[in-house]
C-alpha cells in the first residue's frame, strides 16, 4: 500500500534544486509562505474542533494569550460565540493582527534613555542623539555615507562637555532572553572591541560607554563585564549611568 503523503512533506518535496533554480531567496521566501498557509491551516483545524482548548502543538500560544488578553475574554470559545460584539471583536483582531510591532520601534526605546540619562547640564555636559556616525571595524569612524560592510551598529549617543565630543554610547534594551538579546550581547561585544582599539589612537581621553537596559540581565554580559574592564569603557544602565559617568568625569578631570 502507497504510503500518504502529508501537507508538510508535500512542502518539504518542494524543494528544487540549485542548478534549476539559483535563486534561493526567492524559493526560500515561497516556501515559508507555503509553510504558513499550513500552520494557519492546522490552526483554523484546531480552533475549530475545541475552541476552548486548541492542540497545543498547532497554535501559538503566546500569540492566543496575546489575543484573549487584548480582547478580554477567557478562551477563543467565548470569544467566538459572542454574537453580541461581534463588531468590535473583529476590529481588535484586525488591529491585533496589522498593528506596528513595538519591539521594532528602537528609537523610542533610545528616546527614553536619552531622557533619563541627559541631566548633566550642571557639569556643562550634553548628551546628544546621534546615529550618523558608524563605528568601522579594526577602528575607525565613518560619519558620512552609504552603509558598508565594515562598519558596526551606530553611535547612538554623543557626548559633549563645552562643545567638544567626549565620548560615545551606544544604547541597548532587551526585554527578556533569546535570539535578540544575544544578537544585542554580540554587538556589545563588538563594541567593546571598537572602544579598545579607538583608545589607541585617541588625542584627548574619551569615554565610551555601553548603556544596556534589560529585565533580565544574562550571565553573559556579567562575563563581558568582567571581560572588558577598562578605565575609558563603561558597561552600565539607565539607573547606574550618571554615578558611573561622573566617576570617570571626576578622575579625568582631577
Amino acid at each position: 500500500m502507497k504510503k500518504s503523503i502529508t501537507n508538510e512533506e508535500e512542502i518539504n518535496k518542494n524543494i528544487i534544486d540549485n542548478n534549476n533554480n539559483d535563486n534561493i531567496s526567492k524559493l526560500v521566501v515561497e516556501q515559508r509562505n507555503e509553510r504558513q498557509e499550513h500552520n494557519n491551516k492546522l490552526a483554523y483545524d484546531a480552533i475549530k474542533l475545541n475552541p476552548k482548548k486548541p492542540n497545543d502543538n498547532n497554535i501559538n500560544d503566546k500569540a492566543l494569550n496575546r489575543l484573549l488578553t487584548y480582547t478580554n475574554y477567557n478562551n477563543l470559545d467565548a470569544l467566538i460565540t459572542d454574537k453580541n460584539n461581534y463588531e468590535e471583536i473583529i476590529i481588535k483582531i484586525s488591529s491585533l493582527y496589522i498593528a506596528k510591532n513595538a519591539s521594532r520601534q528602537g528609537t523610542k526605546d533610545e528616546d527614553l534613555q536619552l531622557e533619563n540619562i541627559n541631566k548633566l547640564q550642571e557639569y556643562d555636559i550634553m548628551i546628544i542623539k546621534d546615529g550618523k556616525q558608524k563605528p568601522i571595524k579594526g577602528g575607525g569612524i565613518r560619519k558620512s555615507g552609504k552603509k558598508q560592510a565594515d562598519e558596526l551598529k551606530s553611535i547612538d549617543f554623543v557626548i559633549k562637555f563645552k562643545n567638544e565630543e567626549i565620548g560615545y554610547i551606544t544604547a541597548k534594551v532587551t526585554s527578556g532572553g533569546g535570539g535578540h538579546q544575544d544578537n544585542v550581547l554580540d554587538e556589545i561585544t563588538q563594541f567593546c572591541d571598537w572602544s579598545l582599539i579607538q583608545q589607541q589612537n585617541d588625542k584627548h581621553q574619551k569615554v565610551y560607554i555601553v548603556l544596556y537596559d534589560s529585565i533580565n540581565i544574562s550571565k553573559l554580559f556579567n562575563d563581558i563585564k568582567k571581560k572588558y574592564k577598562n578605565t575609558n569603557l563603561i558597561l552600565t544602565d539607565t539607573k547606574k549611568f550618571k554615578n558611573d559617568f561622573l566617576n570617570w568625569f571626576n578622575n579625568k578631570n582631577k
